[in-house]
């Protein structure tokens, strides 16, 4: 399923998708798949930079110059250093935007001030140089308006000092020089665009594909298999450290009837508007879940037996009191139970099926729980089970 161009989500700014949580959570996403790849590729051109040291000593005669410029490569590539070991602990991948930015900046005023101290600089070799920095500036990942900035930045500086500090060079020269480095700017800016607008389209499609993977497409909530991922990791964390986990599970009474009745279009309508009652119920904690048909699973974290209980109590209050349209009042009948340390997902969930099978067997319209149950009857219901 492919998002439209239009979508507030998706439309392009500068770059980058509108909605900002979109954007950050893509970045996030970008960085995290690719971060192996950074730090080899910031290693490697920080080497490269130092490397460069190799022709500066065949081609600068003043060993005060060459020292100088010795020192500026030696330091770019500590610093280069400095942020390999911070991509190792960094994770709030936003800030990398600007360290990025900060090193981009400084490799290009270093690349700047070399030219200005170096011994008979070539104005065609120096373009070169001007030109692969600004390729490189294009691979590492950052916003794109900073990729054109820097590079613009550093062509204009590059531009500035040739006119003013070299002097062998003729017009054709330059003018040759400003328009090979031009086009390496527009072709480096419009392949970007395009590279980070196909790289979002993906990224939301992707997104869209995962949602609906794990949620019911009439209600919108986690479907069932969403739901035992959760329940196995919920028990999992609740086992480790010790914490409650409650769940529930109920389902609507006679709905066969409503849809005999009232046709199914209706009955789901109704199944709608209990997801709704429910939703505005629980915490944003909670799990909620439709299991299938008219059967839904509540998960909920930190919660004890009776704190479960007096919620599902609430919550079978506003479904019963609440009148549906055309159908009237409808009733649901909950199980709810709390993990116990015999539990495993498995045994956790088919106690609460149980719960539900009593409530059914006790009328319907119930919240019925092992330790909680509502009256005497429904207590001798429990021993004879």
């Amino acid at each position: 399923m492919v998002i439209k161009k239009n979508s507030d989500c998706f439309v392009l700014a500068l770059g980058e998708l509108r909605d900002k949580k979109f954007e950050s959570d893509y970045f996030y996403n970008e960085i995290s798949s690719a971060l192996k790849y950074i730090k080899a590729g910031i290693i490697f051109l920080a080497a490269l930079f130092l490397l460069f040291i190799i022709p500066d000593y065949f081609l600068i005669q003043d060993s005060g110059t060459f020292t100088i410029i010795l020192i500026i490569r030696a330091a770019f590539f500590v610093l280069v250093i400095f942020l390999y070991i911070g991509l190792g602990y960094l994770k709030n991948y936003t800030v990398l935007v600007k360290w990025f930015t900060a090193y981009e900046i400084l490799a290009s005023l270093s690349f700047l001030y070399i030219c200005y101290i170096y011994e008979s600089p070539n104005l065609l070799i120096q373009s070169f140089g001007v030109i692969i920095i600004i390729s490189i500036v294009f691979l590492v990942p950052n916003r794109w308006i900073n990729m054109i900035l820097v590079s613009v930045g550093l062509s204009m500086g590059f531009f500035v000092h040739a006119v003013y500090y070299l002097r062998e060079f003729t017009f054709n020269e330059i003018t040759a020089a400003a328009v090979f480095i031009s086009l390496v700017i527009i072709l480096n800016s419009v392949s970007s665009y395009k590279i980070n607008y196909y790289k979002r389209l993906d990224y939301l499609n992707s997104r869209k594909l995962k949602k609906l993977a794990a949620t019911d497409p009439l209600t919108g909530i986690y479907n069932r298999a969403r739901f035992n991922e959760e329940l196995e990791k919920s028990t999992a964390i609740s086992k480790r450290y010790n914490t409650n986990l409650s769940l529930v599970i109920f389902d609507l009474d006679d709905l066969k009837t409503i849809n005999d009745n009232y046709g199914h279009l209706c009955g789901d309508k109704v199944i709608v508007s209990i997801t709704k009652i429910v939703l505005d119920a629980i915490r944003e904690t909670d799990i909620f879940v439709r299991w299938g048909g008219d059967e839904f699973m509540i998960l909920l974290p930190n919660t004890q037996e009776q704190q479960a209980v007096k919620l599902t109590e609430r919550i079978s209050m506003l479904i019963s009191e609440n009148a549906f349209h055309n159908v009237g009042h409808v009733s649901c009948s909950f199980g709810v139970v709390s993990l116990e340390e015999s539990d495993d997902h498995d045994s956790f969930l088919h106690r609460a099926d149980k719960m539900l099978y009593l409530a059914k067997r006790s009328g319907k319209n119930t919240v019925m729980s092992k330790n909680f149950p509502p009256n005497e009857t429904h207590s001798q219901l429990l021993i004879d089970l």
